[in-house]
């Protein structure tokens, strides 16, 4: 006789998301460590510090937009543990509750991304080797729920009355885009002679950005999406169209993130709502995508630097082979 173990649909989510749950706790725990090695330079005469230097030196500066915001500050650390320098730039400069040694290799400007010559002056500094694009706004002005973003917010902030979408994600990116094809023409024009790569330029879209290639996709969009939501995903899509269909592939290689709810296994209120999502996602709605970590999502988004082959739309099933 075969004994035969019975696992039920929702055993079976919450046993899936435990043990993604537990990777991701080892995943924290080592970036952690890492990041606190960097700081104190590791052994006591510094030594860990004078190659994590070198390191950075070598590998080159990634410009980050949006640096000091929630998933930017997972990046920015991110950026640093793989061996970059990383100049970040927001309108609020230095994150309020950073540590000063959490800071080590980032260079904090205060700035607004709507002015293209500000980002043009940080890129004309050189030696550049990526521009991510992590600035967002969950509720604008227009949404009637601006005062929310507080609560749902990574970062806890809460945008200004003149911030819409279009301003905080189309402007912001399309500038970001135009610097960015400059530069990388400038870049590629030097270098001629060394078979020179494409300036990686990567995008944090939303998953809800593909809902038209999805089954059940258009009808959520149509019938069940607030006006709200609608112009949010239509600001993202906008600048995923720029990048994509109007950038040159000599000067620039275009890599867009599509994550679902992004959370940290620090904020707990924010978990019932993963756990919705992932189970949702589990079960086979296909207009659900999986939760991604911030821990995840921004160690993808540092390997698709280097990741040459990477380009276009990613959504989480190639973030997870990212990681791995």
């Amino acid at each position: 006789m075969v004994a035969h173990a019975f696992c039920s649909p929702t055993s079976l989510v919450f046993k899936t998301r435990a043990m993604q749950l537990e990777k991701e706790k080892m995943m924290e725990y080592t970036t952690r460590s890492s990041i606190q090695m960097a700081k104190t330079g590791g052994g006591d005469d510094g030594t860990n510090m004078d190659i994590f230097s070198k390191l950075s030196e070598k590998k080159g500066k990634i410009l980050i937009l949006g640096g000091s915001g929630f998933l930017g500050t997972a990046v920015a650390n991110r950026a640093i543990l793989e061996g970059y320098l990383v100049t970040s730039l927001s309108r609020r400069g230095k994150p309020p509750k950073v540590s000063s040694g959490s800071s080590i290799n980032i260079d904090y400007r205060q700035g607004d991304a709507r002015d293209l010559k500000t980002i043009r002056s940080i890129l004309e500094e050189d030696d550049y080797t990526a521009i991510i694009h992590c600035i967002g706004i969950l509720f604008d002005d227009g949404s009637g729920l601006r005062s929310m973003n507080r609560f749902v917010s990574g970062s806890g902030s809460i945008s200004d009355k003149s911030s819409s979408y279009d301003d905080v994600t189309r402007k912001t990116a399309f500038n970001a885009i135009e610097a960015a094809e400059e530069y990388g023409r400038l870049r590629f024009e030097k270098n001629k002679g060394n078979n020179p790569k494409p300036l990686p330029f990567i995008f944090t879209s939303a998953a809800e950005a593909g809902w038209t290639s999805v089954r059940g996709g258009n009808f959520v969009e149509s019938r069940l999406t607030p006006k709200w939501l609608k112009r949010y995903i239509d600001a993202k899509r906008q600048v995923e169209r720029r990048l994509v269909d109007h950038t040159s592939p000599e000067y620039m290689r275009p890599v867009i993130f599509r994550p679902s709810l992004i959370y940290s296994l620090e904020r707990i209120p924010s978990l019932p709502a993963v756990g919705a999502l992932f189970a949702g996602n589990l079960v086979g709605l296909p207009f659900v995508d999986r939760p991604m970590s911030v821990q995840a999502l921004s160690l993808a988004m540092i390997r698709s630097v280097k990741k040459e082959d990477v380009r276009g739309v990613l959504r989480y099933q190639q973030v997870n082979e990212l990681i791995r």
